[in-house]
């Protein structure tokens, strides 16, 4: 059962990556910068808890907790993230950067999961091994950055992402009707 509620984790991440794919390829300015204040309102929140939680707790325990410190850090990053959303949107080579080495490690992921699929003698070890190198490769084209402009990079994101996302849930898909 445990490997059933994995497959569909798989599952939802794929559906996660191709629809933040899509968004990303519709309109990926005003799309980082709701992110970023959304980031920014939970940082908030999370701060403000924290900060009450400092004070409602004993004296002698909140000086050893930090949650004072925590709680204004969060509030002081949630703000900035609110109101500097634009910060991030320049600052997207840097991230799409993360993003390239973030894709590279799930490739990796992938490569043991095909290893693991042919070893247990799975029909569909093929295609996780073509998503696993089609990760790494569009992992290194990011990080090599052939993009000399901004929106080429965000377009080549986006559909990196869903086309990921696409192949990534065929394998699962394939791989959940194998085991039934």
């Amino acid at each position: 059962m445990g490997k059933f509620r994995g497959m569909w984790g798989r599952l939802l991440l794929c559906l996660f990556e191709v629809g933040l794919g899509i968004v990303l390829l519709v309109d990926p300015v005003k799309f980082t910068s709701a992110l970023m204040t959304a980031v920014g309102i939970l940082l908030c929140v999370l701060g403000a808890l924290s900060t009450l939680t400092y004070f409602r707790m004993d004296p002698v325990e909140a000086s050893l907790s930090q949650e004072l410190m925590k709680g204004l850090t969060l509030l002081v990053v949630g703000v900035f993230c609110i109101y500097r959303s634009d910060f991030f949107v320049r600052w997207f080579p840097v991230l799409t950067t993360l993003y390239g080495g973030i894709i590279i490690f799930t490739g990796i992921d992938k490569i043991q999961w095909a290893v693991d699929m042919f070893r247990l003698r799975r029909g569909v070890w093929q295609v996780s091994a073509v998503s696993a190198l089609l990760s790494i490769v569009l992992g290194v084209l990011v990080l090599a950055n052939p993009f000399s402009v901004l929106g080429t990079l965000w377009t080549f994101t986006a559909v990196s992402l869903i086309v990921i996302g696409v192949i990534n849930g065929a394998a699962v898909l394939l791989g959940l009707r194998e085991r039934t």
